[in-house]
């Protein structure tokens, strides 16, 4: 009996060894085949652009990444325009010094762009190629932009209100508003896009310019802008001043002392001195005519600045013709209308602001007697 168990330990003891050496064999045979096809070593790949970023802008753009931990990466050569076009940086490990590898492309055509990416060791060995897609914008998309609306604008003494409308998309960062303060500065105030209600101080009556910028995407580095668009702020009326002005009339009262009222008391900013017509005959007969020069043009005109006769009611013109001119050839005619019998300056507005630099008024009759007797005649803006 013991006999035999001794022959069993030593046959199963063989069979064990001759397995090892079996297995050995086997795996030093498919060492040698993984060797072969390696075609004499194993495989090194650096470390790629891992995190590949483009920066979009206008006609350009930035391709970045963090710089690489391995040592080993020496340069990064770019592919794009399907490999056709090419470039080779030279790339240092990361340090504080140097976080990240940015890369810029300018003089771009506006599209989309895919890149890849490949980093190189100083043996030649290159990295698995790393993809980065993003888009150039510039004019085309620029002028797709819409502004941002203004709603509402009330100036209440030299405080504008400004209520916007709703941002046109959510690309919009901002709008850019351009004014004058009552100091004749001008101003440019950013307002952000979540801002609702803007208050603008020290503001002047006159033209407000607006527009919106965007950025077409989150990491963008250029900041694109619709075309201004333009606000007129009114405010009370202004009379623009007389200095420089010149009068012509159809006839004025030339006699001696407190009786001599020439066209020229009409535009000498004193409400006290008259123009009255020639009274004798035949120049006592209606119409009556005076015409001013301002010796420029004056733009954003609103309307007549008119005082009749300040104290005597006697011979205030009552319906009159009013016209404007830029060049004093050509006339536009603002229509006939009724002034009131008061002291108190009178407006007249036009229909819209205009341009001019000379204007004239014909009366045509007065609340008494065949004269006229006018104090200050002139235009004012807002």
């Amino acid at each position: 009996m013991k006999s035999t168990s001794k022959y069993y330990t030593f046959i199963w003891s063989g069979l064990i060894i001759a397995f090892i050496g079996f297995c050995f064999a086997a795996c030093s045979k498919m060492d040698d085949s993984y060797k072969d096809y390696m075609e004499g070593g194993q495989i090194i790949y650096p470390g790629k652009a891992d995190s590949a970023r483009v920066l979009s802008g206008r006609n350009r753009l930035v391709l970045t990444w963090p710089a690489s931990t391995d040592p080993k990466v020496t340069k990064a050569v770019i592919y794009w325009n399907n490999a056709t076009d090419s470039v080779e940086v030279p790339v240092k490990k990361k340090s504080t010094q140097q976080p990240t590898i940015s890369v810029p492309f300018d003089n771009l055509p506006e599209g989309t762009y895919v890149f890849e990416i490949v980093t190189f060791d100083q043996k030649g060995n290159k990295s698995v190629k790393v993809e980065a897609i993003g888009r150039v914008y510039g004019d085309r998309y620029e002028q797709s932009l819409l502004s941002r609306p203004i709603n509402t604008a009330t100036l209440s003494e030299d405080t504008l209100q400004i209520g916007w409308g709703a941002p046109p998309d959510t690309s919009a960062i901002g709008s850019e508003v351009l004014y004058t303060d009552t100091e004749g500065v001008e101003r440019n105030l950013f307002v952000p896009k979540a801002d609702v209600i803007t208050q603008v101080t020290n503001f002047a009556p006159g033209t407000l310019k607006h527009r919106t910028l965007y950025l077409p995407t989150r990491f963008a580095i250029d900041t694109f802008y619709t075309a201004y668009a333009t606000r007129r702020i009114k405010g009370p009326p202004i009379v623009l001043r007389k200095q420089g002005w010149t009068a012509t009339v159809s006839s004025f009262d030339d006699r001696s002392g407190a009786n001599y009222r020439p066209g020229s008391n009409a535009i000498d900013e004193n409400d006290r001195t008259i123009w009255v017509n020639k009274t004798s005959a035949p120049f006592n007969v209606y119409p009556h005519t005076i015409e001013v020069d301002m010796g420029i043009v004056h733009n954003d005109l609103e309307g007549f600045a008119i005082i009749t006769r300040v104290g005597d009611a006697a011979a205030r013109p009552k319906t009159v013709d009013l016209y404007t001119s830029v060049d004093g050839v050509e006339w536009i005619n603002h229509g006939r209308t009724d002034l009131e019998s008061v002291s108190e300056m009178q407006f007249i507005a036009f229909s819209e602001p205009i341009e001019a630099r000379y204007f004239k008024m014909i009366a045509q009759n007065a609340y008494s007697g065949n004269n006229i007797a006018l104090a200050e005649i002139g235009l004012y803006t807002r």
